[in-house]
Formats: C-alpha cells, sequence, structure tokens
C-alpha cells in the first residue's frame, strides 16, 4: 500500500488526525474555491445581479447533488472499514460498482432537473433581474452531474484508505483549472455567468482525470481489472443502505437550504448579495471544524472495521481539542477581518451590504464550535455503522433550521432572527447522536471489559 495511506488502528489519535485532517482541510478549503472564485470573478466583472443569480442557485444545486454525497459516503465508509481489515479486494469491488450508481444517478438527474429548472427558481421567488441567469447556470449544472459524481467518488476511495494527500493533489488541479477556466470565460470571453458553471465541470473532469491516473500508479494493488466489475447486487444494496439515509438527510437539509433561501430573497436583492458573499465566507470558516468531524468518521470507520472500538472515544476525544482550537482562531478572524473580505466580492459595496453580510458572520458562523461539536458526533455514527442515528440528528438540525428562519422572515420580518437559524440548528442536531453515541460508547466499555 502506498506510503500516504494512513493506517488510524494504530498510534496517537490526536497526531492521526492531525496529520490525516490537515491535508483534508486544505483539500476542502481548495474545493470551496470553486464557489468563492466564481463568486469574486462574477460579481466584479458581472455586477451585483450576476452574483445574485449565482447566489440562489446554490441550494438548488445542492439538491441535486444529494445522492451524489449519499453514495459517495457510503462509499468512503465502507472502503475504510475493508482497509482496517485490510480487504483490497472488496475495496476494489466497491470502487467499481460504485460507478455504476454515479451513472445512473447522473443520468435521472439530468433528464429530471433541466426542464424543471425555471419552475424551481418561480416558486423560489426568485426576482426577475437574477431569473435569466440563474436558469443558465442550474441548466449546466445539471447535465454535468457526472463530473462532480466522479470527482467526489475517487476522492472519498482516496480518504477511506486513509490518504487525503492524494486527494489534496486532486483538487489542486480541480481548483487550479477552475481559475483559470474562470477567468479565461467570465472576464475574457464574455459568457457571463454560464461561462462560470461550464469552467466548473470541466475543471472536475480534468481533476477526474488527473484521479484515475494517480490511483493507477500510486496504489497497483488497486488498479480495477474485468472481474472488479461485475456487478454485484449485494454490494449495491449495502452502499445503497448507507447511501439512501444520507442522501434523503441531505436532501432534505438542501430543501432546507431552499426554504431559507426563499425566505432571504423576500428581503430584496441587495440582501441576496450581502448573504451570497457573506454565506461563502461563512462555509470557508465553518469548513475546519466540519472536516475534524469528517476525519473521524474515516478513524472510527477503520478502527470498527478492525475490531478495535476501545480507540474510537480516544479520537472523539482528540477532536473535541482540535474544534475548540480551530474554533477560537476562526471566530477571531470573522470577527476583525468581516467586511474586508466580504468587499472581495463586489466594488464598492454599498453599506447595506457590508451591514447585512457582517450580521451574517456575526450571528451564524462566528459560534461555529457548535458546528463542529455536531459533526463529531454525527460523522462518528457513520463509521460505526449507525448512519440512521446519524441521519436523525440531521433532520433536528433542518427543522430547526428551517422553522427558525421562517418565523424570523415571515412573522418577525427580522433578518437577525434568520441568522440564528444557524447556531440553533448545529445545537439541536447535536442532541440525539450525541445520546445514541453515549449508548453505544458504554456498550463498548462493557464489551472491553468481558475481554
Amino acid at each position: 500500500m502506498n506510503r500516504n495511506a494512513i493506517d488510524m488502528t494504530d498510534g496517537t489519535p490526536l497526531k492521526l488526525l492531525t496529520v490525516f485532517t490537515v491535508p483534508a482541510l486544505a483539500g476542502n478549503l481548495l474545493n470551496q474555491v470553486y464557489s468563492i472564485t466564481d463568486s469574486i470573478i462574477v460579481g466584479r466583472v458581472l455586477g451585483q445581479t450576476s452574483l445574485a443569480a449565482i447566489g440562489v442557485c446554490m441550494p438548488v444545486v445542492l439538491l441535486t447533488s444529494t445522492m451524489v454525497i449519499g453514495v459517495n459516503i457510503g462509499v468512503g465508509i465502507i472502503m475504510s472499514q475493508s482497509f482496517g481489515r485490510h480487504d483490497l479486494k472488496t475495496m476494489r469491488h466497491v470502487l467499481a460498482n460504485s460507478m455504476y450508481l454515479a451513472f445512473a444517478i447522473s443520468l435521472i438527474t439530468a433528464v429530471v432537473g433541466y426542464p424543471l429548472t425555471v419552475p424551481i427558481l418561480k416558486v423560489m421567488g426568485t426576482p426577475a433581474g437574477p431569473m435569466k441567469e440563474a436558469a443558465e447556470y442550474m441548466h449546466i449544472m445539471f447535465v454535468t452531474t457526472i463530473f462532480p459524481m466522479l470527482y467526489y467518488l475517487f476522492n472519498n476511495a482516496f480518504r477511506g484508505m486513509g490518504d487525503s494527500m492524494t486527494a489534496l493533489y486532486c483538487l489542486i488541479v480541480s481548483v487550479g483549472a477552475n481559475v483559470i477556466l474562470d477567468i479565461l470565460f467570465v472576464a475574457k470571453l464574455g459568457l457571463g455567468v454560464a461561462g462560470s458553471a461550464w469552467a466548473t465541470a470541466l475543471s472536475q473532469f480534468l481533476s477526474v482525470i488527473f484521479a484515475v491516473t494517480m490511483l493507477n500508479l500510486r496504489y497497483k494493488e488497486m488498479r480495477l481489472a474485468k472481474e472488479d466489475f461485475r456487478f454485484d447486487r449485494g454490494l449495491i444494496a449495502r452502499i445503497t443502505s448507507i447511501a439512501v439515509p444520507v442522501a434523503v438527510q441531505s436532501g432534505f437539509n438542501n430543501l432546507g437550504n431552499i426554504i431559507v433561501q426563499s425566505c432571504i430573497n423576500g428581503f430584496g436583492e441587495a440582501v441576496m448579495a450581502a448573504y451570497t458573499a457573506a454565506s461563502r465566507i461563512g462555509t470557508l470558516a465553518l469548513m475546519p471544524v466540519e472536516n475534524v468531524g469528517n476525519s473521524l468518521s474515516v478513524y472510527a470507520g477503520q478502527n470498527f472495521g478492525a475490531g478495535k472500538k476501545e480507540r474510537i472515544p480516544m479520537g472523539v476525544r482528540a477532536a473535541w481539542i482540535m474544534d475548540f482550537a480551530v474554533s477560537a482562531v476562526l471566530a477571531a478572524v470573522l470577527l476583525l477581518s468581516g467586511n474586508k473580505l466580504v468587499s472581495l466580492f463586489l466594488q464598492n459595496p454599498a453599506p447595506e451590504i457590508l451591514s447585512t453580510a457582517s450580521r451574517y458572520l456575526l450571528i451564524a458562523a462566528v459560534p461555529g464550535i457548535f458546528n463542529g461539536i455536531m459533526c463529531i458526533y454525527q460523522q462518528t455514527l457513520r463509521g460505526i455503522d449507525k448512519t440512521n442515528a446519524s441521519v436523525a440528528g440531521g433532520f433536528m438540525q433542518l427543522g430547526t433550521k428551517v422553522i427558525t428562519a421562517v418565523i424570523g422572515a415571515y412573522v418577525l420580518k427580522n433578518l437577525d432572527i434568520v441568522w440564528l437559524a444557524w447556531p440553533l440548528s448545529f445545537i439541536a442536531g447535536t442532541i440525539y447522536p450525541l445520546t445514541v453515541y453515549k449508548k453505544w460508547e458504554k456498550t463498548a466499555d462493557r464489551s472491553e471489559s468481558e475481554i
């Protein structure tokens, strides 16, 4: 096995999680450069209306990606558990069969999503100004779903093997290509918002090519052969049993984001533009603590697969330390530099936009530690085959977020209450997963004491 693959079944959990999380975090931060690059270039070159068009698309694009997310999480969990058992044959078989799901889901997404684009945007209350450009952006994203599907598939395959470095290299290729193509298509060729969508899709395609090459060069034992592509209903069913609950959770979560976006749309185009810019920064700020949680799913999966359950609570405690340290630093950055970061997205932004964005960052993003705690327990449950409990926590998070946003927008007509939906949802999403994990931890401790 390649030296970049990290075996998390032996060694100090804090060190292992740090070594794995740092490149994985760098990768996920680079991944966010997609949306940030799009937003900065579109906002500064094309203006406020185009920036609002991209912003209104994001919840819908994420909603269509739910099975993409579900399948890739399912593949990553099974591969990490197989890696813990050193079962390379199963790992190859999982990767090959997951491609069947990837192509099927991509086809369904394109066929169903394309004709529904404009009706969806109308239901969301999208203003006339951004409507045309938003529809163009979404049409392109629907027909190119296969590229992010395969892109995340290989990314999670590398992560499942504990190799966050190769996943990082793939992301560097994708992000570098995205920046170059964004500048070419939007700033130079004048293709508008559609050019931004094509830049993202083509950059992901280039990353897939690079990932396949790296897999074959670095992991000779993972080279896919004809027998690996044997259609395995049982394996597909196992991937699906993990993917469907996660996809349902993710789907409802993104449906909730559409509802929240609709609440925000009602406050006007300036607020939409402010939210688009601030949410990009907020997402970037929350990414590190989310990545710590995501790393725990790999750590827990490997140790669960290896039968070393006693190491999982050690990893959870290490994640808490990382969460507190990272959250404190990021909260300080947002408080001190939030307005300066928002100013990157628009030339001479109006005071209303800066004020709105600043309030969002203060209320929704600064309390990021709650998001980190939620991710720790939800992701750990996925690694120990308790996906349904993790999903239940996700639904509690979703319900709290939607209810709070709706009350803030339509009952109290107060944006600060809408922004409060984020930290309240993080707290709600932690309660049930934490309870289930604590019960499992006691069971695991009793099992170990009996051995």
